[in-house]
């Protein structure tokens, strides 16, 4: 499987007449590279240096809403899921993407070989690399549960059972305790690493996503986009999806409450996932825009400011004459890795 390369200029993009890109003057220059998963079945590979978008396909093409996601079918016509890549966890230079199918395939960047690893669970979101990186921890929307992937043996080691439907994790410092969010509840479940017991919850109350714990280990980051309305029987898809209340929900890791809420209604973005800047200053957003786009979006972090917005979907699929046809004609972006030492060549 080639990586299938688009390298398209920032210059070319701006000539345009929809606005692709936007920055102000005091983005950041960053170094490094980000893999981003979508629906499409592939990784967009952005250079942060010139912002250059190339990509490398995995599986075909799946939506988020086929098959099950906490035990019910949200999308009659596809009882079973089809391909779809959800979230990707970055170890060395080798990428284990899971699947919206519950498998797991690994890209090595350098001979660019794709590994099919295996059927591990039933809808994966997020895909993190764990305390000690030993361990990849993958988080199922349809059952609930959090499976623990050995990264030597290439196998699932563990299951954890946590909510309905789960899809991101983080960890404090120290690794004692793990945060997991539950998409369909609108919490985050806390948990005693030691025994994987829930010894908590904190409830953020609409549907969220992936979350990620700044690098001081201070703040946990919940994505609430708020595309769905939660109900007692479950998601339901919200009629303002696209136009309703998107946030970033702020945790406070040591009191274990929300702190605050980032309003991105404004921005007509709806974060996915999060990537901190090493130096925690800034932080990378893989947003929806649920039009015909999705966008890399850097914001400062002290000030909750957008700083910058670069089209991810829609420059690559006009160029190679790429119409959607799943998710309502929109392009969906997920997870995020990001290698901050390297960029592609």
């Amino acid at each position: 499987m080639k990586k299938m390369m688009f390298s398209i200029a920032l210059a070319a993009v701006a000539l345009m007449a929809t606005a692709l890109i936007a920055a102000a003057d005091d983005a950041p220059l960053l170094k490094g590279t980000a893999y981003v998963a979508g629906h499409g079945g592939h990784l967009a590979v952005i250079n942060l240096s010139t912002w250059d978008l190339d990509r490398i396909v995995i599986t075909h093409a799946g939506s988020e809403t086929e098959g099950v996601i906490a035990g019910l079918h949200l999308d009659a016509a596809h009882k079973k899921p089809g391909g779809g890549t959800h979230g990707g966890a970055l170890v060395g230079r080798d990428l284990f993407v899971g699947l919206l199918d519950g498998r797991i395939k690994k890209y090595n960047l350098d001979t660019e070989k794709l590994t099919d690893l295996g059927q591990v669970g039933e809808k994966f979101c997020g895909a993190i690399p764990g305390p000690g990186g030993k361990n990849i921890y993958y988080e199922d929307m349809a059952d609930g549960d959090v499976y623990q992937f050995n990264i030597k043996k290439e196998k699932k080691a563990d299951v954890i059972p946590v909510g309905k439907s789960v899809c991101g994790i983080a960890w404090t410092k120290d690794g004692k305790t793990a945060f997991v969010s539950d998409m369909v509840q609108g919490k985050v479940f806390v948990l005693d690493w030691k025994t994987k017991k829930k010894i908590g919850e904190i409830p953020v109350g609409t549907f969220i996503h992936q979350i990620r714990m700044n690098p001081a280990h201070t703040e946990l980051w919940v994505s609430a986009p708020n595309e769905f309305v939660v109900t007692a029987k479950g998601p339901v898809p919200s009629s303002v999806a696209g136009k309703g209340k998107s946030q970033i929900v702020i945790i406070d890791v040591n009191k274990r409450k929300v702190k605050d809420r980032i309003n991105l209604t404004d921005d007509q973005l709806f974060p996915h996932d999060f990537a901190f800047t090493p130096d925690g200053k800034y932080v990378l957003l893989s947003c929806r825009t649920y039009s015909d786009d999705s966008i890399l979006a850097v914001m400062n972090v002290k000030t909750h400011k957008i700083v910058k917005e670069v089209s991810i979907c829609k420059r690559c699929h006009e160029q190679a004459g790429v119409k959607i046809q799943i998710d309502n004609g929109s392009p969906l972006l997920c997870g995020i890795a990001v290698d901050w030492g390297k960029n592609p060549e």
